[in-house]
């Protein structure tokens, strides 16, 4: 008798976080990395070419917030938050 396999998707994506805000980009498997420290991670800026949107662009949609998350069986894991209400 042959098993039944149930098999997890598991995505990756930016979420754009702010004032009026909540979007989602996908990120492609081809544009995940592994630093040296051994974390995955995805490069901000390939993401936002790919959905033709820039920094500025993230500036006029008020972004306060970036996060990188993993999807897997319908559980959202921020990997890494960056915040951009920063003032210097």
């Amino acid at each position: 008798m042959e098993a039944n396999v149930i098999r997890v998707r598991t995505s990756y994506a930016y979420i754009l976080e702010g004032k009026n805000v909540c979007n989602t980009l996908p990120v492609d498997e081809e544009d995940l990395i592994e630093n040296a420290d051994g974390i995955l991670d995805c490069p901000l800026d390939g993401v936002l070419r790919k959905h033709k949107l820039s920094l500025s662009d993230l500036n006029t949609m008020k972004t306060t917030k970036l996060l990188f998350v993993k999807v897997e069986d319908k559980r959202t894991i921020v990997l890494n938050t960056i915040r951009l209400n920063v003032n210097i």
